[in-house]
């Protein structure tokens, strides 16, 4: 048996319809995984789906996550859709501004929050419902190497996902009697729309040389998407309250 492998799982990801989180939903598709690809719009979700491997065997959720409130019920339909409890989850979704810290204001801080952090830590309460999350499942948060080192006017955004790098830790040992893994990425600059939105507003120097602190070069989803995988397979079953870092060396200078 591959230890790597995820086939037959149900797997449940956040962002899937562009970036990131689209491309660890074809990745996981093309690797034998069911697929709960979960978005706010409906067409770019079935755009995912379209790409995907056997997409007769994964569901297209549409849902707004922060609606925090309404996330247990939902997620409990889910498991009504599928049949099965869900094997793991993969929360790609996430929400980045810049505003200098001067001006920022509660309703800012919190929406990121909310996405980035939240919605998340809601999902991950289902791991405690054996209806809703198999035993010896995995939960992995997709955070950033911002979450370990600073970066002026994303104060909000580094806040975040360094949040979540402490919150695994906590997770892991809460879940750890359960079987249940719970660990995050730390991707450096990756190639996403998000990325390119970013280096708008930037000259073609500055965005030189935040390429320059990337050793390896800038990374692509893919790579980021392998990461996931691994972090689902039972392969890593002896990790977890982990933060794997993705990102080409940035932070090794």
């Amino acid at each position: 048996m591959n230890p790597f492998s995820v086939e037959g799982k149900i797997i449940l990801v956040t962002g899937a319809s562009s970036g990131i989180g689209k491309q660890i939903a074809e990745t996981l598709s093309n690797q034998g995984a069911s697929v709960i690809l979960v978005g706010r719009n409906k067409e770019k979700l079935n755009e995912t789906l379209n790409s995907t491997a056997n997409k007769d065997r994964h569901v297209v959720e549409t849902f707004d996550l922060s609606n925090i409130d309404e996330i247990p019920a939902w997620m409990k339909r889910i498991v009504e859709k599928t049949g099965k409890p869900i094997n793991g989850v993969v929360h790609a979704a996430g929400y980045h501004s810049t505003i200098p810290l001067r001006v920022l204001s509660y309703k800012s801080m919190n929406e990121i929050m909310t996405i980035n952090l939240y919605a998340g830590l809601a999902m991950l309460r289902g791991c405690a419902n054996k209806k809703i999350f198999a035993p010896k499942s995995s939960f992995v948060f997709i955070s950033s190497v911002m979450g370990l080192v600073g970066q002026p006017g994303v104060v909000s955004y580094v806040a975040s996902k360094g949040a979540i790098v402490s919150a695994v830790k906590a997770a892991a040992l809460e879940f750890a009697n359960l079987g249940t893994r719970v660990n995050c990425i730390c991707p450096g600059m990756v190639e996403t729309d998000m990325a390119e939105d970013l280096f708008s507003n930037l000259s073609s120097e500055q965005k030189s040389s935040i390429e320059k602190q990337h050793p390896l070069g800038m990374g692509t989803p893919a790579d980021v998407a392998y990461a996931a995988s691994y972090l689902i397979s039972d392969a890593s079953r002896w990790v977890t309250g982990t933060s794997l870092v993705v990102d080409g060396g940035y932070t090794s200078h």
